[in-house]
């Protein structure tokens, strides 16, 4: 059983647990809007324009959304019939999921850091942002299915 308190093996821990398939999910989130934001840092820089955005201020965009996503899903999502289930969120899988988005953005920073400062070439950093994307949501995707694989029968 406490197992099953920390990581969500049936589709009714799902958003109870600590972890779940859409724990993994926040990874990719947390790549996406940084690559999507590092843009307006990437793109003026190569042109030799002084960017829009700093690497730190696209990271805290990146968490502010984060945030205004967690808000949203556990909230207007629920009312809407959006969400999972119709489940609010467990405080403990709401602070995971923020937690696994910062860890997929810091990723991202780190090598954006790598890739723009110190090797001034910005399309290693896309294809390693696209390619960890990639990655991360068929982890998610085999997640999801052994979840549902384990959950009984509707």
């Amino acid at each position: 059983m406490l197992l099953n308190q920390i990581i969500a093996t049936t589709s009714e821990e799902v958003g109870v647990s600590w972890f779940d398939f859409y724990s993994i999910g926040h990874i990719c989130f947390g790549i996406g809007l940084f690559l999507f934001f590092s843009l307006f840092y990437s793109i003026p820089k190569a042109r030799g324009d002084t960017p829009i955005f700093s690497l730190l201020l696209v990271f805290i965009l990146t968490f502010i959304i984060l945030i205004v996503w967690e808000v949203s899903e556990n909230t207007w999502f629920i009312t809407l019939g959006w969400k999972f289930e119709n489940r609010v969120d467990s405080p403990q899988n709401i602070f995971t999921d923020l937690v696994f988005g910062i860890i997929g953005s810091l990723a991202s920073w780190i090598f954006a850091y790598e890739s723009f400062e110190k090797e001034k070439k910005h399309w290693p950093y896309y294809v390693f942002g696209l390619i960890s994307f990639a990655l991360w949501f068929g982890v998610f995707i085999i997640l999801r299915y052994l979840t549902f694989m384990n959950s009984p029968m509707v």
